[in-house]
């Protein structure tokens, strides 16, 4: 189905796709590949994108939970996917990212990290974001960013 004739769930649903392949197929061997992301859910109409982070071993801090740099990774990716969607054929750079952790997540759980785009303009994209744990519901981290979106075509003029 071509670009144009796609409603906005269906742009968003090839989106989510897309993004999900570079990241675990094209950059398997790299942090986002490493991460295991899978879709949970996508919504154009609120906004949202859903992704679920299985917690593994390697990602365990010296206390055995996992480590709030692994938090704050999945924090940037689903919220860079949604921000990327906002920002078309834009390049959208990370400006700020906010995390706020609540409780810890024990390896072997599975992390739900759903982003939200508070406010879509044409250069700046503020979105927040929530970590909840698959197996006690319970919120684990919360989070706010700031991505910008750089128009590459004038930047390189």
């Amino acid at each position: 189905m071509e670009q144009e004739m796609m409603t906005g769930q269906q742009r968003l649903e090839a989106h989510v796709e897309k993004t999900l392949h570079e990241n675990n197929v094209i950059q398997k061997d790299l942090i986002n590949g490493m991460m295991k992301s899978e879709k949970v859910s996508c919504s154009y109409e609120d906004k949202t994108i859903t992704f679920a982070f299985p917690v593994q071993q390697w990602q365990a801090n010296r206390v055995g939970k996992l480590h709030g740099g692994i938090i704050c990774a999945a924090f940037d990716m689903t919220i860079a996917a949604l921000a990327r969607f906002y920002a078309g054929e834009n390049f959208a750079p990370t400006i700020s990212l906010d995390v706020k952790y609540v409780r810890p997540v024990e390896v072997g759980d599975t992390m739900l990290v759903t982003a939200k785009a508070v406010s879509a303009g044409k250069r700046i994209t503020q979105l927040t974001c929530e970590a909840t744990s698959k197996n006690t519901s319970k919120i684990v981290a919360t989070g706010a960013s700031v991505y910008m979106n750089v128009d590459t075509i004038k930047e390189r003029e």
